[in-house]
């Protein structure tokens, strides 16, 4: 085992068991003073209704915020996006990062300005569950090259220029369906695959 993480370990009282897992990835965190993303639940723990979001369609667990910079849906300006109250903090956060990294006229030439929704109480594409949008903790964006069969490199959010934006997203818990499945590059939610 390397010896900084068994000091890391000691330091902070972790058992040394030579395996790199979850217990070290917080200990190595700790010291240096970073946050792990969140450990959001599964989909398949949010469909049970039991995950800290509840049951789906529950408007009242909804909150509205207004992103940093201006967001576009169908070609006009959104005051506000819905989300599920636990993630607000998480998408907020993230889209004020994507401003400061990329500035705006950089946002809008890759299309992270393009908003395809958010909260909708519908069903997934394939419509045999319902879709993490049922709970508001999945976004869309630039839906337009970034359909649900759209692999990379056809898919402008797979490009070498987003991987800032992911690395943004999944720093807050986010799943890329795009980067994980290749596919429906323009989805990313609050709960893991599996």
């Amino acid at each position: 085992m390397n010896t900084t993480i068994r000091l890391i370990q000691q330091k902070l009282g972790v058992p040394a068991d030579g395996v790199m897992g979850p217990q070290t990835l917080r200990a190595i965190a700790q010291a240096l003073n970073i946050s792990e993303p969140p450990a959001w639940p599964t989909q398949a723990e949010v469909r049970k209704g039991t995950s800290r979001f509840g049951s789906p369609g529950n408007e009242a667990m909804l909150t509205s915020i207004t992103p940093p910079y201006t967001l576009y849906y169908d070609g006009k300006p959104v005051r506000s996006i819905r989300v599920h109250q636990a993630v607000a903090l998480h998408v907020q956060q993230a889209l004020r990062e994507v401003l400061e990294h990329y500035g705006e006229a950089e946002i809008h030439r890759l299309g992270l300005d393009l908003y395809g929704g958010s909260y909708n109480y519908r069903s997934t594409s394939t419509g045999k569950a319902l879709s993490m949008h049922a709970w508001g903790i999945a976004l869309d964006f630039a839906p337009d090259t970034n359909a649900y069969h759209t692999k990379k490199p056809r898919a402008t959010l797979s490009r070498p220029e987003c991987e800032a934006w992911w690395r943004i997203w999944e720093s807050h818990g986010a799943v890329s369906l795009g980067r994980e499945c290749d596919m429906d590059w323009m989805h990313l939610q609050f709960a893991r695959l599996k």
